[in-house]
């Protein structure tokens, strides 16, 4: 399957170069890995960035005739001819041929650029999109695209990359099965700092969507969407983004949800603190842990959480990179795939972070 990659930046190349990672950690480490090379053909990587082109080049070893500055650029290197079979063929300069509809456009660059790329390359004829998260960095302009892809039939997934992990899938089948009861409440947090290492400032979109929308995801994945949010700002005077996100929901079947997002940490952690009536999970970038009701052994006729250990591998893998790709794989050759992620969910990824800012009771921080 051709693929474009688009940006050349953290997710799409150099996290790679972090050896405390679970690798691959990116979408051209799936996209060069054993199982990748036997799937997937690079025909252009594009980023304005000289020096990231190179780079991207000598990392994978390929031909800098297979890197360009724009999508305009790349466009400006194909050529078209007739074939037979496809009625257009599509080459670039160093030989490589392949089919516009077949073709896996991946958009990995800051995400106040997601729409602008997304409607270039729809409007080029390319019907088949990976964006990272979020979709879009406001709400109507994910409506926006929602409507081009709809209208123009392109099917557009966005990568959320722990709804490939097997224990996060297993604890959603978990909740939707309520193996061990229904969900009672569910602490979600994503602590960092909007201003070190700054990324949620760049991006102008703050920890909230820059980094919220993680758990976010999630949260629409297991529980749907709440009826009710009660939610609070803080930031700094005349600072364009949060410092710190807060959120209290509720749901239709009674669940309740606190979630924080920023909060100043000199730290990064991501944590979903689930509890049902019958066992809690805490699930995280940090650890995994799990427990169940049992009797308990220091007070009679009482029951007691219990430790259990929960294994981070499936038949899938425990690579979410590689579940996700083998998932587009399969996805787009027709075959049964375990896909998600479309549009519409992301849609309600982005209506939920909208109404937690957009109803936020707003405080500001001392200097």
């Amino acid at each position: 399957m051709p693929v474009l990659l688009i940006g050349l930046g953290r997710i799409a190349s150099l996290l790679e170069k972090d050896t405390l990672r679970n690798h691959p950690c990116t979408h051209a480490g799936a996209i060069f890995s054993a199982e990748g090379k036997k799937r997937f053909s690079l025909v252009g990587a594009i980023d304005p960035i000289e020096e990231r082109r190179d780079r991207f080049c000598k990392n994978w070893n390929i031909p800098k005739t297979l890197c360009f500055e724009s999508l305009k650029k790349w466009a400006n290197d194909l050529s078209s001819s007739r074939n037979q079979k496809t009625k257009t063929e599509n080459r670039l300069s160093n030989g490589s041929s392949f089919d516009l509809a077949d073709c896996l456009v991946i958009i990995a660059t800051p995400s106040e650029t997601h729409y602008e790329l997304a409607k270039k390359a729809i409007d080029f004829g390319f019907r088949r999109l990976l964006v990272e998260k979020p979709v879009c960095h406001s709400l109507p302009l994910a409506r926006k695209l929602a409507k081009l892809c709809a209208e123009t039939g392109t099917d557009l997934r966005v990568n959320h990359e722990r709804r490939y992990h097997p224990v996060y899938r297993q604890v959603r089948r978990w909740i939707q099965e309520e193996t061990y009861g229904p969900v009672k409440t569910i602490r979600a947090s994503v602590l960092t700092s909007a201003r070190a290492p700054g990324r949620a400032i760049l991006d102008k979109t703050g920890p909230l969507f820059h980094d919220g929308t993680h758990a976010v995801d999630l949260l629409v994945w297991y529980l749907g969407m709440p009826d009710r949010v009660v939610s609070v700002l803080r930031s700094y005077p005349n600072s364009p983004v949060e410092e710190q996100a807060l959120a209290l929901m509720t749901y239709p079947k009674g669940e309740t949800v606190f979630l924080e997002a920023g909060g100043m940490r000199n730290y990064f952690q991501f944590e979903l603190d689930i509890q049902t009536t019958d066992a809690r999970f805490l699930v995280g970038n940090d650890e995994v842990r799990y427990w169940k009701s049992k009797p308990s052994r220091k007070y009679k006729g009482f029951k007691s959480l219990t430790p259990v250990s929960i294994s981070e591998k499936s038949s899938a893998g425990s690579n979410p990179f590689l579940n996700l790709y083998d998932s587009l794989f399969r996805h787009f050759s027709g075959k049964p795939s375990g896909i998600t992620g479309d549009m519409e969910e992301n849609l309600q990824i982005l209506t939920l972070l909208d109404t937690i800012r957009r109803r936020a009771e707003k405080r500001i921080l001392e200097v």
